[in-house]
């Protein structure tokens, strides 16, 4: 199964990138060279600008999974055989107080390999889905927080009970 992120999901990431370099470099010839808001609009250029090149490796990644493990295929690519798997962690981040809005991020890590995928993929439960089952039949203790989300996620815990 090949998955991707949606390009619809990764357009507001280029255009904070895209504004922020703006605002980094548009200043700068008034601003005086070696001076520190010319060091300061440099250092923010260069977090948006690996901000940018971050999105711009999600756009050109692809998700594979298979009964043997999951890959990922493109600028970074990485492989983690299930039967290697031995860290999962998933994390929810509030967009707001309320905790209603935000995304999950999935970690998963084996065999010398770490993966990190964002709930923004296509088919993101699938994923965690899978990765929990991994992780039950390789007995992986999991925090009470990654099965709290697994939990909102669909995925009962009561299915992960080797795991625990």
């Amino acid at each position: 199964m090949a998955l991707a992120y949606p390009v619809r999901s990764l357009w507001p990431d280029y255009t904070r990138a895209g504004i922020g370099l703006a605002i980094a470099l548009l200043p700068m010839p008034w601003v005086p060279p070696g001076s520190f808001g010319n060091w300061l609009l440099g250092l923010l250029a260069l977090l948006f600008g690996g901000f940018a090149v971050m999105t711009w490796v999600k756009h050109r990644s692809t998700v594979q999974m298979n009964p043997a493990g999951i890959r990922i295929l493109g600028p970074v690519g990485r492989t983690i055989a299930w039967e290697a798997l031995d860290r999962l962690a998933l994390r929810f981040y509030s967009t707001r107080k309320e905790r209603g809005h935000g995304w999950m991020q999935l970690k998963l890590s084996g065999g010398g390999a770490s993966i990190t995928i964002d709930s923004n993929l296509d088919r993101f439960h699938l994923v965690a889905a899978r990765a929990a089952r991994a992780a039950a039949e390789n007995a992986l203790a999991l925090d009470p927080t990654t099965l709290a989300n697994l939990e909102s996620l669909g995925v009962w815990p009561v299915d992960l009970e080797a795991g625990r």
